[in-house]
């Protein structure tokens, strides 16, 4: 509901972290759409409106957008189904899903502004509606958080050079698109903020060098 909210104005799809969970940033007529919990909340203008989340249709018809199979997102949309099944959202769920996404953009806002910081433009920090994923990306590679996916079933941040070819197998480089740090292994670590941007820092110097060579 969200993406394709933005897209039919501004012509773009990302969404950002906000409070107690994601949305746009403002656009069209000074307004926004975002998910705090279990809640959709349509702000326009400084006037703010909320509704429980109850069905595809019933969210579609408060955010004024109009369903379709392929919202324009990007590839392998999920199945739009029965569009006035009931969505059983956890407010619990939500809230965490709210923390996550508030860690990570504080985590991946801190990274960027690094690189920024030397000299390297990096891209802005957005939430990709197609796969649910916080990210930015520098020079070939993509740093990110993602709540869990077909590849890894928990929370993980991860280092995704846009070509793999010539990396090594294991070691640091433990996935098929790069390298993961896992969810339970940012809740073992002591100061899990520092474990998360050693990571990150640790892949950029991997892959940046590894990207320079000829």
């Amino acid at each position: 509901m969200l993406a394709p909210a933005r897209k039919a104005a501004t012509g773009r799809i990302g969404l950002r972290a906000t409070a107690g969970g994601f949305g746009t940033p403002v656009f069209g007529d000074a307004g926004r759409l975002r998910v705090e919990g279990a809640s959709l909340l349509r702000e326009v203008a400084g006037d703010a409106r909320s509704t429980a989340i109850t069905s595809l249709r019933a969210a579609a018809d408060f955010a004024g957008v109009t369903l379709a199979p392929d919202p324009g997102i990007g590839p392998d949309p999920p199945p739009l189904g029965d569009a006035d099944a009931p969505l059983p959202v956890s407010a619990a769920a939500g809230a965490a899903l709210g923390a996550w996404f508030a860690f990570s953009a504080s985590l991946l806002g801190e990274l960027r502004d690094g690189f920024n910081g030397e000299g390297r433009a990096c891209s802005e920090v957005q939430l990709w509606p197609e796969h649910f994923d916080l990210g930015c990306s520098i020079d070939g590679v993509n740093f990110g958080c993602s709540p869990g996916d077909g590849h890894v079933g928990e929370p993980y941040v991860y280092v995704g050079p846009w070509n793999t070819d010539g990396f090594p197998d294991g070691g640091f480089w433990n996935a098929s698109f790069g390298a993961v740090l896992s969810y339970a292994e940012l809740l073992a670590a002591d100061d899990q903020r520092a474990t998360a941007l050693g990571f990150l820092r640790g892949g950029a110097g991997l892959a940046l060098e590894r990207a320079a060579r000829p």
